[in-house]
C-alpha cells in the first residue's frame, strides 16, 4: 500500500505526484546524510548558528536516539546554553535561539547536559510587560522588541521543561493573539508583518505555522477560533504567499506547516506539504528555502524538512485512532452476539411451546 499525493501540495506548487512509499525514505536518508557530512568537528554548524544545530541534532536524534553525531551536537549546544556570556543572552540577545535550543535538548531527553535552572531563568528574562518575548531589533523603534517568533520559540522551550507558570504562559499566548490578522496569519511584531532576514520566521506562512506549534504545546486545539483561523490561512496560503515572496521553493514554511497541520489532525494537508518538500530536494540531499540569502543547501532548512519527514508519517494518525475503532468494534460485536443469542433462545422457546401445544 502507498499514498499518492496530488501535484498541488497545500498551495505549494509541485511538478508531479509523489509516492511516499518510494521517495519518502530515500529523501529522508539523503537529507540525514547531508546533515551528518556537514557537521563541524565540534558538533556545530557554525559559531553563530545554534538554531541550526538545534534543528539538526533533533532531526538526527529522531532517526537514531543513539546517534553519536546527534550526541556530539547536543554536547556543543548544551555548552552554548550554559554560557551566560553567549551572544544570544543579555540585553542584546534574542529569545528565539535559546528557545529552540532548549526545546531540542528537552525533546531529545538531553536536559542532563545543561544547567536547566540557569538556562530557563535567563530565557524568562526576555519576557516583557506585554507578555511577549523580545529579540527582534526594530529599526523603527531603535531597540529590541517582542516578536511572535521569539515568543513562540521561547514558549516551546519553556513548556517542554515545565519552567513557565500558568500566568506567564497565558500572558505570552495573549500577546501572540494580538498579532493575528483577520485572515488568520500572524505578524512578526505589532508594526511589522515579517522580515525575510529573520531566519526562523522569514515570512507569514512560517511565522503562522510556528505560532500554531507553540499554541499546540500550550494545549490549544482547533476548537479555538485563533487556531482554526490560522489553520485555514495555511490551507489557502498559496496565492497569498506568492504575492508576498514570489516564492516557488518554500521548503521551510512547508516543513513547519506540515508539522502544524499534523499536530492539529489535518493530516491530508500535512501529507500534501510533505509531497512538496520531497519534490524540492536538492541533488546533494539537502534543502534550501528560497528566502535565504546564501545559495545551496543549509542545515536549518534541511533539518526541519527532515523533522517533518519523520514526524508526519502516513498511517500514524490512523494507528492512534485504531484502538478506538477496535473498542467500538468489540462493543458492536458483543451487542450483535447478544441479539443473536436472544433470537435463538426465543426461537427455541417458541418451538418448545408449539410442540407442547400439539401434544395436548
Amino acid at each position: 500500500m502507498f499514498t499518492v499525493f496530488p501535484s498541488t501540495a497545500n498551495g505549494w506548487k509541485s511538478e508531479s505526484s509523489i509516492s511516499m512509499a518510494t521517495t519518502g525514505a530515500p529523501g529522508l536518508n539523503a537529507a540525514l546524510r547531508w546533515l551528518s557530512s556537514n557537521q563541524s568537528s565540534d558538533g556545530s554548524y557554525g559559531p553563530y548558528y545554534q538554531h541550526w544545530a538545534a534543528a539538526a541534532a533533533y532531526a538526527l536524534w529522531l532517526n537514531d536516539t543513539q546517534s553519536s553525531i546527534a550526541s556530539l551536537t547536543y554536547k556543543w549546544l548544551s555548552g552554548q546554553l550554559d554560557d551566560s556570556g553567549n551572544w544570544f543572552w543579555g540585553n542584546y540577545g534574542e529569545a528565539d535561539v535559546p528557545g529552540v535550543s532548549l526545546f531540542s535538548v528537552a525533546a531529545s531527553g538531553n536536559l542532563h547536559l545543561t544547567q536547566t535552572g540557569t538556562v530557563t531563568s535567563n530565557l524568562l528574562q526576555f519576557q516583557q510587560s506585554n507578555g511577549g518575548f523580545s529579540g527582534y531589533y526594530s529599526m523603527d523603534v531603535g531597540s529590541f522588541v517582542s516578536s511572535s517568533v521569539d515568543t513562540s520559540e521561547a514558549l516551546r522551550g519553556l513548556i517542554a521543561v515545565k519552567a513557565i507558570n500558568a500566568s506567564s504562559q497565558q500572558s505570552a499566548v495573549n500577546y501572540l493573539f494580538t498579532l493575528q490578522d483577520s485572515d488568520g496569519s500572524f505578524n512578526l511584531t505589532s508594526t511589522k508583518a515579517y522580515d525575510p532576514i529573520y531566519s526562523q520566521g522569514p515570512e507569514p506562512v512560517s511565522i503562522t505555522a510556528l505560532v500554531l506549534l507553540a499554541l499546540r504545546d500550550a494545549s490549544y486545539t482547533d476548537a479555538n477560533t485563533h487556531v482554526s483561523k490560522a489553520l485555514n490561512f495555511l490551507t489557502t496560503a498559496s496565492s497569498k504567499y506568492s504575492l508576498i515572496a514570489n516564492d516557488t521553493n518554500a521548503v521551510y514554511s512547508a516543513s513547519l506547516s506540515a508539522l502544524a497541520f499534523y499536530a492539529f489532525g489535518r493530516t491530508a494537508n500535512a501529507y500534501n506539504a510533505i509531497a512538496f518538500i520531497l519534490s524540492h530536494q536538492n541533488s546533494d540531499g539537502g534543502f534550501r528555502d528560497s528566502t535565504r540569502s546564501s545559495p545551496g543547501s543549509n542545515a536549518l532548512d534541511t533539518a526541519w524538512a527532515s523533522i517533518a519527514l519523520q514526524q508526519v508519517v502516513p498511517g500514524r494518525a490512523f494507528s492512534s485512532f485504531l484502538p478506538e475503532v477496535l473498542i467500538f468494534g468489540i462493543i458492536v460485536g458483543i451487542v450483535a452476539l447478544a441479539v443473536i443469542v436472544g433470537i435463538v433462545v426465543y426461537l427455541v422457546q417458541r418451538n418448545k411451546t408449539q410442540a407442547r401445544l400439539k401434544s395436548l
